[in-house]
């Protein structure tokens, strides 16, 4: 899977499981999961590398297993989220 695809993938089920992507210009912060009144958001800065925002985005999303476990996970992106 192209690292475009993968993004795209990790970016969809943030938004199953009811987590808003926001790509922002953060300077030097990376970005991270938010809680945000009753939601919750992943800001990602837009300026990292799509090598940079799969890891930021697997890493915030793998903390959200429970989440996960209701919806289809893609075989590739299990292995990445740590998932078994």
């Amino acid at each position: 899977m192209t690292r475009e695809k993968t993004l795209k993938e990790l970016e969809e089920l943030a938004e199953k499981i009811g987590i808003t992507i926001r790509y922002e210009n953060m300077g030097t912060l990376s970005g991270g999961l938010c809680r945000i009144q009753d939601g919750e958001v992943i800001l990602i800065n837009k300026f990292l590398s799509p090598a940079s925002k799969i890891e930021l985005l697997a890493k915030e999303l793998s903390l959200e297993a429970d989440k996960l476990e209701a919806v289809f996970v893609l075989p590739e992106l299990r292995e990445l989220l740590g998932l078994s």
